[in-house]
């Protein structure tokens, strides 16, 4: 199984200090190194006249990336698993999006 070699380390998602009632500032950090991994920010819709993201949506992308390194480790075991009875070209997009997240792609 390849290694990932981004930030390693449990990924979770907090409010970060500068959120408020019209902008919310989310930080997904490593539980591992303290490092932040990414930040996200979104502002309500009346505040501008272009399209913000909702904070719903905000939150929601937050979950997937912060999920992301568990999601990868998840695919890597079960293509590792389905692979000992033989490759197979159905799981070809398995192992395109397993290259993607190691930057093999």
């Amino acid at each position: 199984m390849k290694e990932f070699k981004g930030t390693p380390g449990k990924w979770s998602f907090s409010h970060g200090i500068a959120s408020d009632e019209s902008v919310a500032c989310i930080e997904i950090n490593s539980s591992e190194s303290l490092h932040e991994v990414a930040y996200l920010q979104s502002t309500q819709s009346n505040l501008s006249s272009y399209e913000p993201t909702s904070f719903d949506r905000t939150i929601a992308n937050a979950k997937l990336i912060a999920a992301a390194p568990d999601l990868l480790e998840a695919l890597q075991d079960v293509l590792h698993a389905y692979d000992k009875h033989g490759e197979h070209s159905e799981w070809d997009f398995a192992r395109a999006a397993i290259s993607k997240a190691l930057g093999e792609e």
